[in-house]
């Protein structure tokens, strides 16, 4: 998953010219090389509440997906996302009757998930290229979510994983660090029943 998250911090820094990226960034003399490899400079952890032990078809859970980072950057959260999967779903149904929607905390409005992933994982975009939300080190960010198991969803145990799905580090001066975070999950698990 870091891979992923830097893959998108890059790409995001390089729209807005914060990263230089294309021909000319490579040296052929090892010597003439001023950057350094990315490295791990913290740690992200996320952890959620209000998943209940069990619940029924049509039920909507309330939950909050919480994070934290400790690193010497301040984090600024691109996307988060809730990985969820029951393994009595087929492979890329796992999405099926499910539905969610997330407090925006740019726009202040409940929106609809960005988007699904039919292998089981709920999208939350935050809008626009520049970050909008911080987290300094030490500091606790929430991201609110309702999710809604309609009368096809699948049955069984489903597993809950949180996370922040990509983000940016800036520095105390604003510009982007090219490092990351070691990443640290909680999952959990709700049995859906008829």
């Amino acid at each position: 998953m870091g891979t992923r998250i830097r893959a998108v911090a890059v790409a995001a820094a390089a729209a807005l010219g914060l990263v230089s990226i294309g021909a000319g960034t490579a040296s052929a003399d090892p010597s003439d090389t001023h950057v350094s490899a990315p490295q791990q400079i913290g740690t992200l952890e996320q952890w959620a509440s209000g998943i209940p032990k069990s619940l029924h078809r049509g039920a909507t859970i309330r939950l909050t997906m919480s994070y934290t980072q400790k690193s010497r950057d301040v984090l600024a959260p691109t996307g988060f996302a809730l990985s969820l999967w029951n393994f009595a779903a087929p492979g890329f149904k796992q999405m099926q009757g499910i539905s969610a929607k997330w407090w925006d905390p740019v726009h202040h409005r409940w929106e609809k998930a960005s988007h699904y992933e039919s292998n089981g994982l709920i999208g939350l975009n935050l809008p626009g290229y520049s970050p909008t939300v911080k987290v300094a080190s030490g500091k606790v960010g929430h991201v609110y979510l309702q999710v809604t198991f309609s009368k096809t969803a699948y049955t069984g145990t489903w597993h809950f994983e949180p996370m922040v799905s990509g983000y940016w580090l800036l520095t105390s001066k604003g510009t982007y660090d090219n490092n990351y975070l070691g990443d640290s999950r909680s999952q959990y698990t709700s049995t859906l029943r008829p």
